[in-house]
């Protein structure tokens, strides 16, 4: 572990899913979309085998999941919208491999060269999200970067974005960071007790910058929220309704804080992908707070980005705090088809989608209303 780098990576695996029940299209939907459930497309589940980095990927011999490539999707977007070219993501991406296998980790606290003081602020990590847990003296994120030598505070680290930012803000200064060797870049910004072992990742980040640039770019042009569709959609018929996402319901609809809760909230792990509930066009897709590109907080007014579709009949559905969208307005969708994925943006304290049914512009509690159509919402569905 480095002296500034981000904390150790945390042991929150994605979930396995469930295979598909038709065996001609199992092995198919173990790689893409595991818990589609064709028989009963009612109430198919959604796949959260998939991230904004799309599925899991083997990249140059190495296996990574879903989580790892949705962390390595923002690496390489920040470095796109801050305007640097490709081998800044790549140094960073072999940074992370090497400090955190490219997982946001929290850190417990417990390393013996902490003051009691430290130790208690350092352990305020495990209150966001996070992937698994690391003890490395303060070090917490995909890169080990450390609070107390000044890298931020443990909230500030602990947002996946500002901690790309962060590293990149350090990287540019660097002499010849462009030239010199990777190891030695890395090191520069890093500091760490083994400066050489970022060497070993560089084709993996080269071979996985050039997988995620593309994305990275499209991203980078439109920083509201919009991403590109690396995830497949859903097999499920025409008129189906489905359960938009994988998750626990967390929070019903009604009276809440004096307002009127308008929706449920499904909590899954950060970027689990949301899909459209039933066919429609898409009325919106677009950031409604003062900005989306990265977790909101309850004095941030609005849905974040937010998806909204239009079923007919008076029929909508809402999607909102997403991390990023993937349709766009006036696009004609079908009942599986992916519009983003869960985040935190806009008036939200944590990784979640807020789901509403509105008929006629009123909304609905969306529990029983999917439910005479099939869907059960609090049905376990841990993804």
């Amino acid at each position: 572990m480095t002296g500034t780098a981000e904390g150790a990576a945390r042991a929150w695996l994605w979930k396995a899913a469930v295979p598909v029940a038709v065996p001609m299209f199992a092995a198919l939907f173990l790689l893409l979309v595991p818990l589609a459930v064709l028989a009963a497309p009612q109430t198919s589940a959604a796949s959260a085998a998939c991230s904004t980095g799309g599925t899991g990927a083997t990249v140059a011999g190495v296996d990574l999941d879903a989580l790892q490539m949705g962390h390595a999707q923002t690496i390489a977007t920040v470095a796109a919208r801050l305007g640097l070219d490709p081998y800044a993501a790549t140094v960073a991406l072999a940074t992370a491999y090497q400090e955190s296998r490219i997982r946001m980790l929290a850190n417990d606290g417990s390393s013996p060269e902490l003051t009691a003081d430290q130790a208690a602020v350092t352990a305020t990590s495990l209150t966001y999200p996070h992937d698994g847990l690391g003890s490395d003296h303060d070090s917490v994120n995909t890169f080990q970067q450390r609070w107390i030598a000044g890298w931020g505070t443990v909230g500030e680290l602990m947002d996946p974005v500002y901690a790309a930012e962060t590293f990149y803000a350090r990287l540019v200064q660097v002499p010849n960071w462009r030239t010199i060797p990777l190891t030695r870049a890395a090191q520069s910004v890093q500091v760490s007790a083994y400066g050489g072992a970022y060497a070993r990742w560089e084709p993996l980040a080269r071979e996985l910058t050039a997988m995620l640039w593309p994305a990275a770019r499209v991203a980078a042009a439109d920083p509201s929220g919009a991403a590109a569709g690396v995830c497949p959609g859903l097999p499920v018929a025409a008129g189906s309704w489905i359960r938009p996402t994988a998750g626990q319901v967390t929070s019903g609809f009604g009276p809440r804080w004096g307002t009127l809760h308008a929706g449920v909230d499904i909590a899954g792990p950060r970027d689990t992908p949301v899909y459209a509930a039933s066919d429609g066009i898409v009325v919106r897709a677009e950031c409604t707070s003062a900005y989306c590109n990265r977790d909101g907080n309850l004095d941030l007014g609005g849905y974040g980005n937010l998806v909204e579709l239009d079923h007919g009949g008076g029929v909508t559905t809402r999607y909102g705090h997403l991390s990023a969208y993937t349709v766009t307005a006036g696009q004609t969708v079908t009942a599986g088809t992916l519009i983003g994925f869960q985040g935190s943006t806009g008036n939200s304290t944590g990784v979640h989608l807020h789901l509403e049914v509105r008929i006629d512009g009123t909304p609905v509690d969306p529990v029983p209303w999917l439910a005479d159509r099939g869907v059960d919402l609090r049905a376990a569905n841990p993804g």
